[in-house]
């Protein structure tokens, strides 16, 4: 189901739902206007060091206690890049560079993922804010990733390695 928003942004008002073309859509009897749910963007960092990539335990929802690729959102005004490095800093305090663009992963739910391998530039990886544990997994080892384009993201990376 996708998300739809309840008041319109600008005056408070209760939307109602209202054909725009072909497609059901949140409208707005005061503003005169459609309101669109727009995505979030979200960017994704594979951290490689020899046969290992550096993974995270959540300590925050949503995925609570499970391992995850470092990640988080992209502010606006912000590039993709910068919040890649933002990103990995605030969750491993390590800095790190975007090194390769993976891709794009888009689709299922309302967050569109930007993948990058990044290049470990400095420092030690430890928990930082919104992480519990931090731990390099061999390819073979990595344990089940909870979002929904991880097994995509881990088959793209595996490909990548194998055209190197």
């Amino acid at each position: 189901m996708i998300e739809q928003n309840k008041y319109c942004q600008f005056c408070g008002t209760h939307l109602v739902r209202k054909y725009d073309r072909s497609k059901m859509r949140s409208f707005c009897e005061a503003c005169n206007v459609f309101k669109y749910v727009d995505p979030k963007v979200a960017v994704v960092a594979i951290v490689p060091s020899n046969n290992t990539i550096l993974l995270i335990r959540r300590a925050i929802e949503p995925h609570l206690g499970k391992w995850s690729l470092p990640s988080g959102y992209v502010d606006r005004g912000e590039s993709i890049e910068n919040a890649l490095v933002r990103e990995v800093f605030e969750e491993t305090t390590i800095c790190a560079s975007p090194h390769r663009y993976l891709g794009v992963f888009s689709g299922k739910g309302p967050v569109i993922v930007h993948v990058y391998v990044a290049t470990h530039k400095s420092g030690t990886a430890k928990a930082a804010e919104e992480v519990s544990e931090i731990k390099w997994f061999e390819l073979g080892k990595i344990p089940e990733l909870p979002f929904p384009y991880d097994q995509e993201i881990m088959s793209a990376y595996k490909t990548y390695l194998h055209n190197l």
